[in-house]
């Protein structure tokens, strides 16, 4: 997988962080607060639009550090549905975010090539409290997670103190062409303090 920083940089990066950030844009439940012994993280945005044709509901809320979500998928996902995030972090006094990395994958294949890693972890922390496919295509029907608490331990340790920016983009087609079809748009915006 190629992956490029700050538009000029690019490198070869392990599957693994790429599915660590992946599962961060696909799986809807990203409002958060999180507590654990050496960092925190908590959630101060999130904003998402849905594709009605495909979602009848899309809604997810957070209490205490626990989130709940409740989605009403119309029609099926087949394979070839794909998710572009782009990560981005403004440290402590920068007035501007700066992209950390982007990523553009196919969710199915992605899934269908998982062996141990924290990308599978971190889909099997949220099946515990959800009725969630780990597999595709996705049918149509009723989705929750009730009660999910974020397990420090599926953190990165390496992020950096500062405010993050998350943009997710979950769709059909070719990423920024007139193909494109829109099925999930959500930004996030959360502080993480490292003690």
């Amino acid at each position: 997988m190629k992956m490029y920083f700050r538009h000029h940089y690019s490198f070869d990066i392990s599957m693994e962080m790429l599915k660590v950030f992946t599962i961060v844009s696909l799986i809807f439940v990203h409002k958060l607060a999180i507590t654990g012994a050496s960092s925190s993280v908590t959630l101060t945005r999130v904003q998402c639009e849905k594709n009605a044709k495909f979602f009848a509901t899309l809604n997810v809320t957070s209490v205490n550090s626990t989130i709940y979500a409740d989605i009403e998928l119309l029609q099926a996902l087949k394979a070839g549905f794909r998710g572009h995030v782009d990560v981005q972090l403004r440290l402590s006094n920068a007035k501007r975010f700066q992209s950390l990395v982007q990523t553009d994958t196919d969710y199915c294949e992605l899934l269908s090539t998982l062996k141990d890693s924290l990308f599978r972890r971190w889909i099997k922390s949220v099946s515990k409290n959800s009725n969630f496919m780990e597999n595709c295509p996705v049918p149509a029907g009723h989705y929750y997670l009730k009660g999910w608490h974020v397990d420090m331990g599926l953190v990165p340790s390496y992020l950096l103190s500062g405010d993050y920016l998350l943009s997710a983009l979950v769709y059909y087609g070719k990423y920024r062409t007139k193909k494109q079809m829109f099925l999930v748009r959500c930004i996030l915006e959360a502080t993480m303090h490292n003690k």
